[in-house]
């Protein structure tokens, strides 16, 4: 039987994407479960997820919701891959810090950002975080590498939650794509995230410029 997963999401473009590209990167086949914008709203979602948010994954029969914990979970169900910095190892807390960086700090204000861009949210929201992205988007430029990994030596969930917000924050212009082109490029070149089209719209903004 082959090892796959049940996706919830409204596209390739919403945070789906970083459980997606996790699971390319497992072997994980996915299976999708095309949400409509609205939808996830009615008792039919809401009777899988009761929050009502996108995603949600099923996976070996456990229901999982809010993408970092499910990709921090299904990476350390599979240790093997070594996608997962576990307790023991030294690079932990940077692997732990680095992922609540990107979830907390930025993803969800970007996120607010671009659906206020869209009409989604109210449009005061994006003159409410333009100070701090302004001034936490310098900060992580700063401090990612120029080549390599965030942790650990290796390729880890911390990436995957960190392209995530970077993807963000370029398509806002919050960060330049030349500020961040050498830490970027090699993981967008990854076959994983190629197959799962994480990168899809990064890629056709990028085009335009």
């Amino acid at each position: 039987m082959t090892d796959s997963i049940q996706l919830y999401g409204f596209g390739h473009s919403d945070r789906s994407g970083k459980i997606r590209w996790l699971a390319n990167e497992l072997g994980i086949e996915v299976e999708e479960k095309k949400v409509e914008l609205g939808d996830h709203r009615k008792p039919e979602y809401k009777a899988i997820n009761p929050f009502a948010s996108i995603p949600t994954a099923v996976y070996n029969g456990e229901t999982m919701i809010e993408s970092t914990a499910c990709c921090i979970h299904l990476a350390e169900l599979h240790p093997e891959s070594k996608l997962a910095v576990f307790a023991k190892e030294p690079a932990r807390y940077e692997y732990l810090k680095w992922i609540s960086i990107c979830s907390e700090s930025f993803e969800g204000r970007l996120v607010d950002h671009i659906l206020a861009n869209y009409g989604l949210m109210p449009e005061e929201l994006k003159a409410i975080h333009e100070k701090t992205l302004t001034f936490k988007c310098k900060v992580l430029v700063e401090q990612l590498p120029q080549t390599g990994f965030l942790v650990a030596e290796r390729f880890t969930v911390a990436d995957i939650i960190a392209c995530y917000s970077l993807k963000l924050a370029i398509l806002t212009g919050f960060i330049e794509w030349s500020q961040v082109k050498e830490y970027m490029s090699p993981l967008m070149a990854r076959e994983a995230a190629i197959k799962s089209h994480f990168f899809d719209g990064l890629n056709d903004f990028l085009s335009k410029q």
